[in-house]
C-alpha cells in the first residue's frame, strides 16, 4: 500500500513524525520523497498503522492531503534529520500537564518530531555532543526511553525533571524567589506567575522564541497569546488551523469589537505551563524588559522568531523575519549570507550552527561582516522574485512584481530582466497643496522630508511614527469596503511621487480618516502595479505573473493587486522577502 503526503516543506520533522508512528507500530515503511509529495510504502500492519497515523499526525501549515495511490517513484539519498523549530506536539503537551508524569510542569520536553530543538543546537551534525545539553547526562529512566520510546529514540535532546535543566524565579531586583530543581518547584514557579498575573503584575520569560513580557491588560504594543479560542476573536476555519498548527505562527485576527489583533497560540513549554496554571483562554504579552517577576534558565539558546503568516482568501504566505521556518533543506547548492541566516551545503540556518564554512565564493546582497577572496554581490529583489519561480517550477515567461522599500519589475524568459524601476524618490514641492499642509502641519512636513522609505514617507504625512508593521496594522484597522483614490501614475520615467505624496496631502487637508488614508494608500498602489504587471504580462505574452516582496502582506493592496491579476504566483514555504532570496539565488 502506498500513501502519498502533500507537504510543501524541506524540512524534515513531518518525516520524523511518521517514521515514529511506523516504529509504534511495528510497521516496515520505505519514505519516498518526491517534492512536493512524501510516498509511505508498507505492506503490514495496515489497518494499526492507519489509525496510529490519524492519531499522532500533527495539523501542519504545510501539511494540504493525504491519498492512497499507485505511483511509487524511485526514492532519492536518505536524508539527514534536521531540528526542528516548531511547537511541542500534543503528546508531549499531554506528558506536561499530567501529574504523575517524570516531565510534569517540565518545560523542556520535546520529542525527535516537535520542539524548539534548533534553539539547543551548538553546531552541526544534531547530536548530544553538540547541543546545550551536553553537559546533562540523562538520567536512567531517559536512557532507558532512548530504546523504548520511538517519539525519542535515540532523541539528543531527551531529558526529564530527574536530569532537568533549571529554571529560576527573580524579582525586579534581581533577588531569587524561587529555584526549580524538583518536581513540585517547576509548578510552583508557573503558578506563582500565573498568581502575579491576576494581580495585575506583569512577568518576563525566557522563553525559546525570545524574552517575551507577559500580562492580562491590554495597550498598544501587545500581542495576544491564545491557549483556547473563545467569541472574543472572529476566527475564520484556515486561520484557526494555522493558529494552531504545529507551526504556531504570528497572524492577525479581528475581535468580535472590530479591532485587529495580532495573535499565536501556545509555542512552547513555557507558554504552555504559564496558561496552564493561569487557566485562561488568553493573555498578552510584548517584548518590552520592565517587569515584577522573571523566569528565566541558564542557557544560551539560539532564538528561533515566530513564522509570520498572512492570509487572504485562498493565498496564504509568510512574511520576512520568520525565523521558525528554518532550519530546512535547499535545492541551492550555493553558499549564500543574508543577516543572521546560512545557506551551506544544501541547508539554511542561522550561521551560528555551521562550525566550519569552506567555500569558493559566497553570495550576499549587502554589506556583510565577512572576509572572503570571492564575495559575490546580489540584488535581493531579483533574488526573490527567482525564489518564486523556483518554488513553482516555472520556466515560461513571467512578470515579477517586487514591493518593499522599493518597486521593481521584472520579466524573465530566458534571462532575466529589470523592466521597471520606481527610480529614486523625486518629490517636487511648487505645489499649492504642499505649501498649505506645510504650513498647517510644519513637524509632520519635516518628518516626512526626513524619511528615506517612500511607504513611511507617507505615513509621516497622516502623523503616524512608527515602522512598517505597524502602519500595516493601521490599514488594516480601517473597517469600510473601500477607500479613496491616491494618485499613482508613471511620471516622464519613472513613478510620479510628487503627485502621489501631494494627493495624500490633500486628503490630510481635508480632515480625512488617518486609517482610511492608509487603506487607501495600499489599495491604490495595488491598483497601479496590478494593472502595471497585466499590461506588461499582455505586451511580452508572458505565462505568469509573480508578486513578492515585503510589503505585498497587505489585505487591501493584495486584494486589489491579484484581482486585476488573478494568475498570481507568490512563495509558499518560503517568506515573500529576504530570507527567500537564499533559495532564488543564480
Amino acid at each position: 500500500m502506498t500513501l502519498r503526503f502533500e507537504y510543501h516543506s524541506h524540512t524534515t520533522y513531518f518525516l520524523k513524525r511518521i517514521q515514529a508512528v511506523a516504529e509504534l507500530t511495528n510497521t516496515s515503511i520505505k519514505l519516498n520523497i518526491k517534492f512536493p509529495f512524501i510516498y509511505v510504502i508498507f505492506e503490514e500492519n495496515v489497518e494499526e498503522f492507519t489509525k496510529a497515523l490519524d492519531q499522532h499526525l500533527y495539523n501542519s501549515i504545510f501539511f494540504k492531503n493525504v491519498q492512497i495511490c499507485e505511483e511509487n517513484p524511485s526514492a532519492k539519498d536518505s536524508l539527514t534529520y534536521l531540528p526542528s523549530s516548531i511547537a511541542l506536539c500534543p503528546n508531549c503537551i499531554k506528558e506536561m500537564l499530567e501529574p504523575s508524569s517524570r516531565r510534569f510542569y517540565y518545560p523542556f520536553t520535546s520529542c525527535n518530531s516537535c520542539g524548539y530543538q534548533s534553539s539547543l543546537l551548538i553546531h552541526y551534525p544534531f547530536k548530544r555532543p553538540n547541543t546545550l545539553l551536553n553537559f546533562f547526562k540523562p538520567c536512567k529512566e531517559c536512557q532507558e526511553e532512548l530504546k523504548t520510546n520511538p517519539f525519542r529514540k535515540n532523541y539528543p535532546l531527551i531529558t526529564c525533571i530527574e536530569c532537568n535543566i533549571p529554571i529560576k524565579l527573580t524579582d525586579k531586583k534581581g533577588l531569587k524567589v524561587l529555584f526549580a530543581n524538583e518536581k513540585e518547584e517547576f509548578k510552583q514557579i508557573f503558578d506563582i506567575a500565573a498568581n502575579a498575573l491576576k494581580d495585575g503584575k506583569r512577568v518576563r520569560i525566557k522563553t525559546l522564541r525570545g524574552y517575551k513580557r507577559f500580562y492580562l491588560e491590554k495597550d498598544n504594543q501587545s500581542y495576544v497569546l491564545i491557549n483556547r479560542l473563545n467569541e472574543e476573536f472572529l476566527v475564520l476555519p484556515m486561520e484557526k488551523r494555522a493558529l494552531f498548527s504545529i507551526e504556531r505562527p504570528h497572524l492577525y485576527l479581528t475581535s468580535i469589537s472590530g479591532e485587529i489583533v495580532e495573535a499565536v497560540g501556545v509555542w512552547d513549554g513555557f507558554t504552555i505551563l504559564l496558561m496552564a496554571s493561569l487557566n485562561a483562554d488568553y493573555c498578552y504579552f510584548d517584548e518590552k524588559e520592565d517587569a515584577d517577576l522573571f523566569i528565566d534558565f541558564d542557557l544560551p539558546v539560539t532564538f528561533y522568531e515566530a513564522p509570520k503568516y498572512f492570509i487572504n482568501k485562498h493565498f496564504a504566505l509568510f512574511r520576512p523575519g520568520s525565523d521558525s521556518l528554518f532550519p530546512k533543506y535547499c535545492e541551492n547548492k550555493k553558499t549564500v549570507l543574508y543577516n543572521n541566516f546560512l545557506l551551506y551545503e544544501g541547508v539554511i540556518d542561522k550561521v551560528e550552527h555551521f562550525e566550519q564554512i569552506a567555500t569558493e565564493a559566497i553570495v550576499v546582497f549587502q554589506d556583510e561582516p565577512i572576509e572572503h577572496s570571492h564575495i559575490r554581490l546580489q540584488d535581493i529583489a531579483r533574488a526573490a522574485f527567482e525564489s518564486v519561480l523556483k518554488e513553482h517550477a516555472i520556466d515560461e515567461p513571467t512578470i515579477g512584481v517586487y514591493f518593499s522599500d522599493q518597486v521593481k519589475f521584472f520579466y524573465k524568459k530566458q534571462v532575466t530582466k529589470e523592466v521597471f524601476d520606481f527610480g529614486n524618490i523625486h518629490f517636487e514641492p511648487k505645489r499649492k497643496v504642499v505649501e498649505q499642509f506645510q504650513k498647517r502641519f510644519p513637524k509632520r512636513y519635516e518628518a516626512f522630508l526626513k524619511e528615506g522609505n517612500f511607504i513611511l514617507k507617507a505615513a509621516k504625512l497622516i502623523g503616524f511614527d512608527s515602522d512598517f508593521d505597524s502602519f500595516n496594522k493601521l490599514s488594516l484597522s480601517f473597517g469600510g469596503k473601500g477607500g479613496v483614490s491616491i494618485d499613482c501614475r508613471v511620471g516622464e520615467s519613472s513613478f510620479d511621487y510628487s503627485s502621489f505624496y501631494a494627493s495624500i496631502m490633500s486628503f490630510v487637508l481635508a480632515d480625512a480618516d488617518a486609517k482610511l488614508i492608509a487603506y487607501s494608500i495600499f489599495e491604490s498602489l495595488g491598483d497601479f502595479l496590478g494593472n502595471q504587471a497585466v499590461s506588461i504580462y499582455r505586451e511580452t505574452k508572458a505565462s505568469h505573473i509573480v508578486l513578492c516582496g515585503a510589503y505585498i502582506a497587505n489585505s487591501a493592496f493584495f486584494s486589489r493587486f491579484t484581482r486585476n491579476a488573478p494568475m498570481t504566483k507568490v512563495n509558499i514555504e518560503y517568506p515573500i522577502d529576504n530570507e527567500s532570496a537564499l533559495l532564488g539565488v543564480q
